[in-house]
């Protein structure tokens, strides 16, 4: 991971060599707060910058410091990225109330950030220390002759301020990337004063931006309607194709899967897996996990010889809905990234569980699709998700609304049998997807 305090040296080294000013590059400021986190959200943008093309792309990605004992992440040794890693609070629940003031101030007083820098030390928000270490940066690039683009991704709220600060600040591009629209997922705690409050943060966030993207679209169809004036698109989750290809190119079983498969699976059964979160992300799909059980419960027999095993992180009202199931189930705690890749390639379905948001297009999904397996959706109401999966014909969708009607196809979908084998899943490979954030950056900076 090449360090931030590195940069000075190398930007000195170009200016004393008269030729480089002819390779002028364009700067990406990325602010990812997440971005160094092992969760879903975090491999939004770490999949698609890595394939931007190097000899075009410089990016800059300022993240949080990981927690103490995850990993270190490093940069891809073929693309030019630098991670700066920053500590600091964010807007949430582990901040404190003056932290937040600050970051929500900064919204509306662009320049008050900056007025902070000198003091960008540790224990100052992380909102104060990315822009003092992203304003020297560009400030280099700029007076070099180079072109610049802020990007900010949501969520915490943090980073798209830092992005239209910096974009204001120097008057260049900007792109703010909801993952989630503000409004759809609560900033601190309900209640009318604060819904207003953050429906003023987002519309001065998305003032700033050339281009609002998002991952599905009835939510960029949200952002259209509430704001005519302002370009966006959608840009969805999407799965990294080299991260299956490597668990493909290992050339030998992963032990730590045959360990598990052997402790959690009976022998002979077919294995219907679940990844992720399932209510902690969207309380309405906790309903889907109800359905699931009392349609099965009805017909024991029609699990004979299934096992479905759950592998995330579970609610404790969840729990208790397995706990009445009357066939074969298993629950795994959390488990790092390819430890989760590898055990979706050995499920023979796959089981994505979502709820009453016409939204939801859950990262998982994205992870499923490239897995391989047929994928089976319990859902509330037709959304994002039902409408890929019937778009890529990677699996089949059955709506908890059509009540005891649902419960005989939900049971024939899981039986066994083949995969589909008329896939396209091609729209949601980060490195096409990397091709259109290319063509919109390339917009941005056209004289």
């Amino acid at each position: 991971m090449r360090c931030h305090e590195h940069e000075h040296d190398h930007a000195t080294r170009r200016r004393a060599n008269p030729g480089a000013a002819a390779m002028t590059k364009i700067n990406l400021f990325v602010f990812a707060a997440h971005h160094l986190s092992g969760n879903i959200a975090a491999q939004r943008f770490k999949g698609l910058l890595k394939y931007l093309d190097p000899a075009k792309y410089r990016i800059y990605v300022f993240a949080r410091t990981p927690a103490a004992g995850a990993p270190a992440a490093t940069a891809p040794s073929a693309a030019d990225i630098t991670l700066v890693p920053l500590s600091g609070h964010c807007v949430g629940s582990e901040s404190t109330a003056a932290d937040s003031l600050l970051t929500l101030a900064s919204a509306f007083l662009r320049p008050l950030p900056f007025l902070l820098a000198g003091d960008a030390g540790r224990g100052r928000p992380w909102l104060v220390q990315a822009l003092a270490a992203a304003d020297r940066l560009c400030t280099e690039r700029l007076a070099a002759g180079e072109r610049c683009v802020a990007i900010g991704t949501y969520s915490p709220i943090d980073a798209l301020v830092a992005a239209a600060s910096l974009a204001r600040r120097h008057r260049i591009g900007c792109l703010q990337d909801f993952r989630d629209g503000l409004v759809f997922e609560p900033l601190g705690k309900p209640g009318r004063l604060r819904t207003w409050l953050r429906r003023l943060i987002e519309a001065r966030v998305v003032a700033a931006a050339g281009l609002v993207t998002s991952v599905s679209p009835p939510l960029v169809a949200d952002f259209q309607r509430r704001y005519p004036r302002k370009p966006a698109a959608v840009l969805p989750n999407g799965y990294d194709p080299a991260d299956f290809a490597a668990a493909n190119n290992d050339g030998g079983e992963d032990p730590r899967v045959a360990a598990i498969l052997a402790r959690q699976v009976p022998p002979g059964a077919l294995l219907i897996g679940h990844f992720g979160r399932i209510g902690a992300s969207d309380g309405s799909a906790s309903r889907s996990l109800d359905f699931l059980v009392d349609a099965l419960n009805a017909v024991p027999a029609s699990m004979a010889d299934k096992h479905l095993l759950f592998v995330g992180e579970l609610t404790a009202a969840e729990r208790a809905t397995l706990a009445r199931a009357r066939f074969s189930v298993g629950v795994l705690a959390p488990v790092e990234r390819t430890l989760a890749l590898r055990l979706m390639q050995r499920c023979d379905k796959l089981l994505l569980l979502t709820g009453s948001r016409a939204s939801c297009a859950t990262g998982k999904l994205f992870e499923y699709l490239a897995a391989g397996a047929d994928i089976v959706c319990v859902s509330g109401v037709c959304n994002a998700a039902t409408a890929i999966l019937a778009e890529t014909g990677a699996g089949c969708s059955v709506l908890t609304g059509e009540g005891a009607a649902a419960a005989a196809p939900l049971r024939a979908a899981l039986a066994p049998g083949a995969a589909a084998t008329q896939r396209d899943i091609g729209p949601y490979s980060k490195l096409v997807q990397a091709g259109l954030l290319d063509r919109w950056i390339s917009e941005m900076v056209q004289p």
